[in-house]
C-alpha cells in the first residue's frame, strides 16, 4: 500500500519504523555531525549577547509574566496583545536566572540562553525535516540546514533579541515534521499519536505569537492534494485537529486559572490585531514607512529575498514533491510579515521554515542550482560579517536607561511611573510598577486614543508620582491628548531632560 504526500501524481511509500528520526541517521554520520556543528553555532551565537541590556518587549513580557496572577488587567495588572504560552516561556526563561540591572539597562541572562536553545532546536528541526522532504538529495538537506542557522543567527533578522516569532519557529518545525510522518505512515496508533502531536506543536506555535499558524496551512493544503491517494486521510486530519484542540483547551484553562478569561483573549489576540491595523494605516507616522524600508533592505541584505526568489522559481518551474503546500504556507508567512503593520526586523524570522523548505524540496537546474547554493553561502557569509560587528559594537548607554537610572536614584519603591508611550524597558529597569495598564504605544493608541484612561489613572488614588514622556507632549500620533496633557502640566512638574525623553514628578 501506498500513502502519498505529495502534489504529484507519483506516490510515496510508507516511512519505515522509526520515521523521520531512522530516514535522519541513516543519511550518515557526516550528515549528523554538520547539522549538530550548525546547531552548535546558532546556539553560541548568543553567547556575546547574554549580559546585553533587553530590549522594549524582551523587558515587558518579562515584567507581565513575573506579575501575572489575576489583576485588574488582561495579564494581571497589565495588557498585551500576544497569547498565553509566549509568557509561560518567560516565565521559564526567569528561572534559567535572575535579572539584573546595570547601567545600559536591564539584563537577564536566563532570557538569553532561552533564545540560543529556540535557536538551536530550531535548526535541528530544519534538519531532521529537510532529510524528511529529500531522503535522495543530500545537497538539498544540507544547504537548507545551512540557510537555517544563517538566518537565526542574523541581527539583520533580529536576533539577540528574544521574540514571540523565535520562540515559535521551533514548534513550527517540529509540527511539520509530525505532519508528514504522520502523512507517510501506516495508519495505526503510533500515526495517530503523530498526527495529534502536530496538531499540538501548530498549536503551541499560535499561542507563542498568534499569526504563526504555519503548520495549519501546511496542513490543510495537504490533505487537500492528499484526498483519495491516502488511506484512512480523514482520520489523520480528525486526529490533527483533536491534538490542536486539546492543547487549546489546556492553554485556556491555564490562563483562567491565573485570572485571564477567554473572551478578553480572543480580544487581545484578535479583534486588537484587526483594530491596529486601521489605527496604523490611519494615522501611522514616517517612522512606520522608514521602518518598512528597512525591513525590506534586511532582507535583501540577509540573503532572504534572494534565496525566496530562487527556490520559488525553481519550484515552480520544475516541480516538487509538497510543492502546493509548502508555496501555500510560504504565502502565508509573507502575508503576516506585511500585515503586521510596525514593520519590526523579528518579523523576518516568520519566513525560515518556509525558506528551509523551499530551499529542501527545490530540485534547481543547472543554472538555478549554483545561483541558489551562491544565495545561502552569501546569507552565511553576511550573517557572520554582521554579528561581527555587533559583537565588537559595546552596549550604548541609551536616553532611555538614563531615565530609568534617574528613576532608581529619585524614587521611592511605592511610587509608580507612567511611561508616553511604550518602552516598557524603563519602567522594568527602574523597578517601579505602573499603574497604567498599557505598556506598549500601539494598545495605548488603539485602546485609549483620547487618553481618558490615562487622564483617571493620574487623577485617581493610585496616581503614578512620575510620568515620563517622550517628546514635547503626550499628543502624539493616533492619540488625542490634550485633556491628559492639560492635567500633566498642571499637576506635575518637569524634573529631568534626556535626549527627547522629559522625566516630570506630581506636584
Amino acid at each position: 500500500m501506498t500513502t502519498p504526500v505529495s502534489d504529484r501524481t507519483s506516490a510515496s511509500a510508507p516511512a519505515r519504523p522509526g520515521g523521520s528520526a531512522a530516514r535522519f541517521a541513516g543519511s550518515g554520520w557526516t550528515d549528523t555531525a554538520i547539522v549538530l556543528v550548525a546547531a552548535l553555532l546558532a546556539t553560541a551565537a548568543w553567547l556575546p549577547f547574554l549580559d546585553r541590556p533587553l530590549t522594549s518587549d524582551e523587558s515587558g513580557f518579562l515584567m507581565l509574566a513575573e506579575q501575572w496572577r489575576p489583576g485588574r488587567s488582561l495579564y494581571g495588572d497589565y495588557w498585551v496583545d500576544r497569547p498565553p504560552l509566549l509568557l509561560w516561556l518567560f516565565t521559564i526563561a526567569g528561572h534559567f536566572g535572575p535579572a539584573d540591572v546595570t547601567t545600559s539597562g536591564l539584563v537577564a541572562p536566563g532570557l538569553k540562553l532561552l533564545g540560543a536553545v529556540a535557536s538551536g532546536m530550531s535548526v535541528v528541526l530544519a534538519g531532521v525535516l529537510a532529510s524528511q522532504v529529500s531522503p535522495g538529495h543530500r545537497s538539498a538537506r544540507l544547504t537548507a540546514v545551512v540557510l537555517a542557522a544563517a538566518l537565526l543567527s542574523s541581527p539583520l533578522r533580529g536576533m539577540s533579541a528574544v521574540n514571540g516569532e523565535l520562540l515559535a519557529v521551533p514548534f513550527v518545525l517540529l509540527g511539520l515534521v509530525w505532519a508528514v510522518t504522520a502523512m507517510r505512515r501506516s495508519w495505526g496508533w503510533r500515526t495517530a499519536v503523530l498526527a495529534a502531536g502536530a496538531g499540538a506543536a501548530g498549536m503551541a506555535a499560535a499561542l507563542v505569537k498568534q499569526n504563526f499558524i504555519d503548520v495549519f496551512v501546511f496542513t490543510a493544503v495537504l490533505v487537500a492534494v492528499s484526498h483519495g491517494r491516502v488511506p484512512r486521510l480523514w482520520e489523520r486530519a480528525a486526529t490533527f485537529a483533536g491534538g490542536a484542540a486539546v492543547l487549546l483547551g489546556a492553554a485556556v484553562l491555564g490562563a483562567w486559572a491565573r485570572g485571564t478569561s477567554v473572551p478578553e483573549l480572543w480580544s487581545a489576540v484578535v479583534v486588537f490585531r484587526i483594530e491596529a491595523v486601521a489605527t496604523i494605516d490611519g494615522s501611522a507616522s514616517s517612522e512606520t514607512v522608514a521602518r518598512g524600508m528597512l525591513l525590506a533592505a534586511a532582507s535583501l541584505g540577509s540573503g532572504a529575498a534572494v534565496v525566496l526568489v530562487i527556490a520559488v522559481a525553481a519550484v515552480l518551474t520544475r516541480g516538487a514533491p509538497l510543492a502546493r503546500p509548502v508555496l501555500a504556507m510560504t504565502a502565508w508567512e509573507l502575508f503576516a510579515i506585511a500585515a503586521g503593520g510596525s514593520y519590526w526586523l523579528h518579523y523576518l524570522t516568520g519566513i525560515v521554515p518556509g525558506l528551509v523548505l523551499l530551499v529542501a524540496i527545490a530540485r534547481p537546474g543547472p543554472r538555478s542550482g549554483p545561483a541558489l547554493s551562491c544565495a545561502v553561502a552569501y546569507s552565511a557569509a553576511a550573517a557572520v560579517a554582521v554579528w561581527t560587528s555587533w559583537v565588537i559594537a559595546p552596549p550604548q548607554v541609551t536616553p532611555e536607561s538614563r531615565v530609568s537610572s534617574y528613576l532608581r536614584e529619585h524614587a521611592r519603591p511605592t511610587d509608580g511611573v507612567v511611561v508616553g508611550f511604550g518602552h516598557p524597558e524603563i519602567i522594568a529597569a527602574s523597578g517601579l510598577d505602573s499603574p497604567y495598564e498599557n505598556l506598549w504605544s500601539l494598545p495605548a493608541r488603539v485602546r485609549d486614543p483620547h487618553l481618558a484612561q490615562l487622564h483617571g489613572v493620574m487623577a485617581g488614588p493610585s496616581a503614578p508620582q512620575w510620568v515620563v514622556v517622550h517628546g514635547d507632549s503626550l499628543d502624539t500620533w493616533g492619540l488625542d491628548g490634550d485633556h491628559a496633557q492639560q492635567y500633566l502640566q498642571r499637576h506635575y512638574a518637569k524634573r529631568a531632560s534626556y535626549g527627547d525623553w522629559h522625566v516630570w514628578r506630581r506636584r
